[in-house]
């Protein structure tokens, strides 16, 4: 009977884990979503609407964003929540659309100092293909092409292309960067392939 139990309990996890959610985006509104499983996994969401929608995490007393990104109208991103934490999603669009929340397993977190200063910027893909990229601790977003991504990442953050099972770091935040910003990720990358 113990036995019985374990599996069930390991099945039920399993199931939790894997489980998908579509979670709708009412037209031009901003949902907030906070769950127990930020406590031990990560968030994928996964866009398939042919809409952007803005993708925020805020502190749930001051409800300051401590991280935050555009996430493209076919893209898809695992990100890091912290436990008690709210994910705001917000439609911009016209149209009521849908993307799909899973857990996933959880990725190391880098230490993070508080009151780390953070510059809000835009990622931008100038290219036709999609560009997958690798924030350690934040998220691991997919530049849709022709698109832009804002980004609110701390100064020191560390930002890399993943290519098969490489990663190339090609942007770490740092005072050069001001605020508003908009950073051609395609072109660094091309830069830095003719450079090796």
């Amino acid at each position: 009977m113990k036995h019985v139990i374990v599996v069930l309990t390991l099945c039920l996890s399993a199931w939790q884990v894997c489980a998908k959610e579509q979670v709708v985006l009412p037209a031009g509104k901003a949902v907030e979503l906070t769950y127990e499983e930020f406590a031990t996994y990560d968030v994928k969401l996964v866009n398939r609407s042919g809409k952007p929608i803005d993708v925020a995490v805020l502190t749930p007393d001051t409800r300051k964003q401590v991280s935050g990104f555009g996430l493209g109208p076919m893209g898809k991103a695992v990100l890091y929540v912290k436990a008690g934490n709210i994910l705001k999603l917000k439609n911009n669009s016209g149209k009521d659309i849908s993307i799909a929340l899973s857990f996933v397993d959880r990725q190391p977190q880098p230490e993070r100092t508080p009151g780390m200063e953070t510059v809000n910027f835009t990622l931008h893909n100038s290219s036709l293909k999609s560009i997958p990229l690798v924030i350690p601790g934040v998220m691991n977003p997919n530049l849709s092409p022709m698109s832009n991504s804002g980004v609110a990442l701390a100064k020191g953050q560390e930002i890399y292309y993943r290519k098969g099972l490489k990663k190339i770091l090609v942007l770490t935040v740092d005072d050069s960067i001001e605020p508003g910003a908009k950073i051609d990720m395609a072109k660094r990358i091309r830069d830095l392939e003719k450079g090796n």
